[in-house]
């Protein structure tokens, strides 16, 4: 200990404050702990006299009540006695910068002490670690908060913390702990001092550096199984499975809670007859059924008889993690046999090593860069897989992730020293060649389907859960974007600066020139970029329609198009030629160069690395102007193309996606003769697969092709819900936007009351939100609820986790919260439905698809609109019910569900029976009185 001797003499600091505006919001609490020589020896802890009564956040966040600050000083009464305590000593905390804004506020000056960020420090030595929260991260050190979010227990955990990760500091390799010092003073980190002196100190210790050095890598067996042949598969007994899934099986006696569900085994004995039968299935399995135990019980018994890899593709991070981390542990516990089961992810999830040294070898880093670098120096001696998921990546830094993960163009393959067992990629790759069942996520499974099978291992029978993702996710992947920020990174590689440290002594006037030429280009291309993108905006600034402010959807199309859909300008287009030509006169002689190399390779030294990186951001400028071109040129007529970005930023994105992806998915995913079982809660509409079948292409099947069966859900919803339609709020158009939001915040806000709090109001944009929220904020503040909105008060699961902690808590989601969010228990009793969930007709893909419907003769609104809006519909009365045990109600304002003949088909797709439905203080009677009896 006592590496740097002033770290270990400090003040912690922790303040509790009504809010996170240091201009507005006041102290509230103030905790100080004197550490000398790595000892407490004092602390100052007080409550400050808030202005007002404090809000109901804050209220549950720290525990105080206003009735607690009766008699607390002002802090001018205090702030001697502060200063005083501190003395001339550095500050530490979490997050400390928040904490001294607020302090040179109430001070009345900018002080200058030193600021060491324990969040900072964990961020770095910590990289993987699930959440950086004070608390979360005390645990992880061995040591509890006794009351987290109150300055005194935060400011000791803060201390501690430091003392903790310090520590840890010491205990890695004194190469490492140099790359980190460098790389910390180019980021200008206040812990660079820190980490130069222990470089020092590890350096007198072990002159020879550390004693077993770890060296980065995935560290895999590197040769496979024998491929054993099975000339005729053997079909899977339902006995085996019933040994496992049965009342009388393994899971029911090792399993106090297991219940065998009637539903489960229904859809277990249907994917048991897929698979034999090679077939097509799908499943529409209610919330409850244990859907994911239905279909892989059989998946792993079927790779183990036949020697034949099974793939589980999901949507979601959250089902993926829990097939992962919960069911196939599970069955792994109670199986009398062993199986093997991989997680593969798309190739850029993994990092490259070959890339990564490159990317360190560079002698200047801006500081944003630098500690991007010196974060992963860490992760590198901890991780075994290499997986970007296992770090949190803010989007500003994604751009040096890309600098650095496995691509297919910049692989060396076996001439990379990495390649054999140190490679995550190919750990990952093996890992999944060796499974019985491999888990992949939606984007996997059709970008190799996209790339002709070249990405996974082979495999047999196919398993989509989460299925009504498909259409959506085919429509994003299928398409095609590019736009003027990701042209600029292009062309703002650093890869000229490694050029320009080779020497061509066979031809060095050739090698010169083409660097001058290479530089020229650029330059000329980065104009050309920037004077195409204005040409655009102005373009679309003249365009009748696109007037309105902030985003700014518009489509374009060829001359003579069907719909009638505006042109880009001949300037917009003959800009477009220029540049087109610059981009690829750039990647013709950066070929050239890598070509050059590869000969120098062979005469004068290894420049294959350099050589692979110049080929790699050669194709990746090819394919930036393929996408170009096709996009601007509107290259196929069974594709929609627009142009998105936010009017005032003056940015444009260019996007195109095909109009029907059923006969590419027909093509692409279910043409091959395997078992394909497709399953999800929300499938049918009004009892029908029709709408599904013809989104995905299965309905270009031959007859007879696909099985369906629909499982209700084992809750009883008649008896757990209490479903109610309110009829007489008027829609904008009747009574203008105002008006309306005045009505809906009147409903929302009573019936909300009914229910105590433990509300989720689901909204179908983020406008309407806001408007609510601020009309609601105030009162609900004076009735002592929370209300938690999206995008307002924190991200999606933060707020999940905010509302499922408190009591009377009211959260505003827009459309991400209609699925995938899960609140079992007391948590959420009432789920209100704002507006039902029609997707924007003039968004690009479906006006595209709408108008196509239309030249078909069929009614795009009943065909396409209503259906899609009956799955997401489903999706959202899913929310209230995730257990045996809940009870609630589900509350929907929009009058068009009993005014229009099309609201049966939303009725009749829930899995209940009967409503209520009335005015929406009749509502609220009812939903008082449901609550009163339940």
């Amino acid at each position: 200990m006592g590496v740097f001797k002033g770290m270990f003499s400090f003040v912690a600091v922790d303040l509790e404050t009504t809010g996170l505006d240091s201009g507005r919001d006041r102290i509230i609490e103030v905790a100080l702990v004197k550490v000398i020589d790595g000892k407490e020896v004092a602390f100052f802890q007080s409550l400050v006299k808030p202005r007002g009564s404090l809000p109901v956040k804050i209220k549950r966040l720290t525990g105080l009540k206003d009735e607690d600050f009766a008699g607390a000083p002002d802090f001018t009464d205090i702030q001697q006695e502060i200063l005083t305590f501190i003395s001339d000593l550095p500050f530490v905390g979490h997050n400390i910068k928040f904490d001294k804004e607020f302090l040179d506020q109430a001070l009345g000056f900018q002080g200058t002490y030193e600021l060491y960020d324990t969040l900072e420090l964990s961020r770095l030595l910590l990289p993987a670690a699930p959440s950086h929260r004070l608390g979360e991260l005390c645990k992880r050190a061995g040591f509890e908060l006794q009351t987290e979010h109150r300055a005194l227990d935060d400011a000791r955990g803060a201390a501690q913390l430091l003392l903790k990760l310090l520590q840890q500091a010491e205990e890695n390799e004194a190469d490492v702990i140099w790359q980190l010092s460098q790389l910390l003073k180019q980021a200008e980190s206040a812990w660079y001092p820190f980490f130069h002196s222990l470089y020092s100190k590890v350096l007198k210790e072990f002159p020879g550096g550390k004693i077993n050095r770890k060296i980065p890598g995935a560290c895999y067996e590197n040769n496979l199984p024998e491929e054993k042949p099975y000339p005729e598969k053997m079909p899977l007994a339902l006995e085996d499975c019933l040994k496992i899934l049965g009342p009388e099986g393994t899971l029911a006696l090792s399993m106090a809670k297991f219940n065998h569900r009637p539903q489960q085994w229904e859809m277990t004995r249907s994917v048991v007859e897929a698979l034999n039968q090679s077939r097509i299935l799908l499943v529409e399995a209610g919330t409850g059924t244990g859907k994911s135990l239905a279909y892989l019980v059989p998946a792993i018994l079927w790779a183990r008889h036949n020697g034949e890899r099974v793939v589980i593709s999901t949507h979601t991070i959250n089902l993926q993690e829990q097939l992962w981390k919960k069911d196939i542990p599970l069955l792994e516990e109670v199986a009398d046999f062993s199986f093997k089961t991989a997680l593969l992810k798309g190739r850029s999830n993994y990092l490259c090593l070959r890339r990564w040294y490159a990317m360190l070898a560079e002698t200047h880093h801006p500081p944003a860069e630098a500690w991007f670098l010196a974060r992963l120096m860490i992760w590198l001696q901890q991780t075994q897989t290499g997986d970007k998921s296992e770090l949190f990546i803010p989007y500003q830094e994604m751009e040096y992730w890309y600098r650095i993960c496995s691509e297919t163009d910049s692989c060396l393959a076996t001439r990379c020293r990495h390649f054999g067992q140190q490679c995550f990629f190919n750990a990952a790759r093996r890992a999944a060649e060796r499974a019985d069942v491999v888990i992949i996520n939606h984007s996997l499974l059709l970008s190799d389907a996209n790339a002709e099978n070249r990405f996974l291992p082979s495999f047999g029978p196919l398993i989509v859960d989460e299925a009504h993702h498909l259409e959506q996710c085919a429509t994003e992947h299928l398409g095609k974007s590019t736009g003027r920020g990701e042209m600029m990174r292009w062309l703002s590689s650093k890869l000229p600066l490694r050029l320009e440290q080779i020497e061509d002594s066979t031809d060095p006037g050739n090698w010169q020139k083409a660097l001058q030429q290479s530089a020229e280009i650029r330059q000329r291309a980065r104009e050309t970029v920037n004077s195409f993108f204005e040409l655009l905006y102005r373009w679309v600034e003249n365009v009748p329609g696109a007037e309105e402010p902030g985003w700014l959807t518009l489509r374009f199309a060829r001359e003579g198009n069907p719909d009638g859909v505006a042109c880009l300008s001949p300037a917009v287009e003959t800009e477009l030629d220029n540049l087109l030509v610059h981009l690829r006169s750039l990647v013709q002689i950066n070929l050239r160069m890598a070509s050059r190399l590869e000969d120098l390779t062979v005469l004068a030294g290894d420049h294959s690395g350099l050589a692979k990186d110049l080929l790699s951001w050669a194709m990746m400028g090819e394919k930036l102007a393929d996408r170009l071109e096709f996009i601007g040129r509107c290259a196929e007529d069974e594709y929609v193309y627009w142009i998105e970005g936010v009017r005032e930023e003056r940015e444009m994105i260019l996007r195109c996606a095909p109009v029907d992806v059923g006969p590419l998915l027909q093509d692409r995913l279910f043409s091959e003769q395997r078992p394909v079982i497709l399953t999800s809660a929300t499938l049918t509409v009004d009892g029908s697969f029709n709408y599904f079948q013809k989104n995905i292409g299965l309905d270009l099947l031959p007859a007879g092709a696909v099985m369906e069966k629909q499982l209700t859900s084992p809750f009883h919803y008649s008896e757990q819900v209490l479903l109610c339609a309110v009829k007489d709020i008027l829609q904008p158009r009747q009574i203008g936007d105002a008006a309306y939001h005045d009505q809906i915040a009147e409903a929302v806000y009573q019936i909300s009351l009914m229910a105590g709090g433990r509300t989720l109001v689901l909204f179908t944009s983020h406008r309407s939100l806001r408007e609510v929220y601020f009309r609601l904020k105030t009162r609900y503040e004076e009735e002592d609820i929370c209300l938690l909105g999206h995008e307002l008060d924190g991200s999606r699961g933060r707020l999940v986790e905010q509302f499922m902690e408190g009591e009377k808590t009211v959260l505003f989601g827009a459309a991400s919260f209609w699925e995938g969010v899960d609140i079992p228990g007391d948590s959420l009793s009432c789920v209100i439905m704002v507006k039902l969930p029609f997707a924007p007709p003039n968004q690009p893909t479906i006006e595209a698809r709408l108008q196509k419907l239309a030249r078909q003769g069929r009614n795009g609104f009943q065909d396409y609109q209503l259906p899609q809006a009956v799955i997401k519909f489903k999706q959202g009365f899913g929310r209230l019910i995730r257990d045996p045990e809940d009870r609630g109600v589900v509350i929907l304002l929009d009058s068009r569900l009993v005014e229009k003949k099309y609201g049966r088909k939303f009725f009749n797709s829930l899995p209940l029976g009967e409503h209520v439905r009335g005015s929406w203080q009749q509502v609220v009677y009812k939903v008082k009185s449901w609550f009163q009896q339940n």
